[in-house]
């Protein structure tokens, strides 16, 4: 087995992140080099081959400089296991990766998935992942009692869901992400990241913008993606002086509701911190499964033993009590940094 730092954009990495029957959104090329586009990285795509045949792979972002540099598979991604064909021996190929790996002038390869123990594979718990599996009909969903009364306010104060891939509803997206970002004190990521993906993903139908409304009013909104049958529910938003509607609830059942009439067979709800309990609440009570979340470190020495949201402290303070732009600001210098 040979690997190879291929281009993002190889057609042989394509089909195989088109056809592999787990492959995802965040396998696709688009994904990786819009999030190198935006932030000035360098993504490529590490193929397993035999002659010319892609056995195996996986995207990958470099981020850092000099003696900083480090492979990331991917940032700002909560899932994205290596892609390998049906019949190729997956230990084979974990072994050849991690050769090269360490062969190569970076601080290691961090793998956002679990990956057999090796000695130069480190585990990194990195919360827990939400999966909806989605039933052929809508009747069968089971949100719990909760969830059904806030979806039906939802429907009686006359809140409506549409879906479009427009610049203009992503442009209204980003103004609600952008006002429940500060709310949590985080920073939230620069315009052209998501102009990038509307362009790149949203565009193409790989993905869509909900938007729920009422009374003239835009409430909430949110960006998914999807690829293979698979629904992911990516960013939300919301505009907190508004009248409390429930339309953050609409939207994530039209999701469901819409995913099984489509013929997608799973909603993937993303990621939870291990203390984000309100939020682990949240999505189980969809009915989805929660199950722990493991990272891989490919390198020479340990990393860190876990990951948080970074969402606390003196800067999460200001930023709630700051206008809206120095949100944005920070937003420029943080996430470049946080890949």
């Amino acid at each position: 087995m040979e690997v190879l730092e291929s281009p993002i954009d190889d057609p042989r990495w394509r089909e195989l992140a088109d056809t592999h029957p787990d492959a995802g959104p965040f396998h696709l090329p688009a994904w990786a080099s819009l999030i190198a586009d935006c932030y000035r990285f360098r993504a490529f795509a590490l193929t397993v081959r035999e002659g010319d045949e892609v056995l195996a792979g996986l995207p990958v972002v470099e981020v850092g400089a000099r003696r900083a540099r480090r492979w990331v598979s991917l940032p700002f991604t909560d899932s994205c296991a290596p892609l390998i064909r049906a019949g190729v021996a997956a230990d084979e190929v974990f072994a050849a990766i991690e050769a090269h790996v360490l062969a190569a002038p970076v601080r290691g390869l961090e793998v956002r998935a679990a990956l057999p123990a090796g000695a130069a594979r480190h585990p990194v718990a990195a919360g827990y992942i939400h999966t909806l599996a989605l039933p052929e009909d809508p009747s069968q969903l089971r949100p719990n009692k909760g969830h059904r009364n806030y979806r039906n306010q939802a429907v009686r104060k006359g809140v409506r869901v549409v879906r479009g891939r427009s610049p203009a509803e992503l442009a209204t997206f980003y103004r609600l992400h952008t006002l429940t970002r500060r709310r949590h004190g985080v920073p939230v990521q620069p315009r052209r990241f998501f102009d990038l993906l509307q362009q790149r993903l949203i565009a193409p139908g790989q993905g869509f913008v909900a938007t729920a409304s009422a009374d003239g009013e835009t409430l909430a909104a949110g960006v998914y993606l999807v690829h293979n049958r698979v629904l992911v529910a990516k960013y939300l938003g919301s505009d907190p002086s508004l009248p409390d509607k429930r339309a953050g609830y609409l939207i994530d059942w039209d999701s469901m509701v819409n995913g099984c009439a489509e013929g997608y067979h799973t909603l993937d709800l993303g990621r939870s911190d291990p203390d984000a309990d309100g939020l682990r609440l949240y999505k189980s009570s969809w009915g989805a499964a929660e199950a722990p979340l493991t990272y891989t470190h490919i390198s020479r020495t340990r990393p860190p033993a876990d990951r948080g949201s970074g969402g606390g402290g003196i800067a999460a303070a200001v930023i709630r009590r700051a206008p809206v732009w120095v949100c944005r600001a920070l937003g420029e210098l943080f996430y470049r940094r946080a890949a």
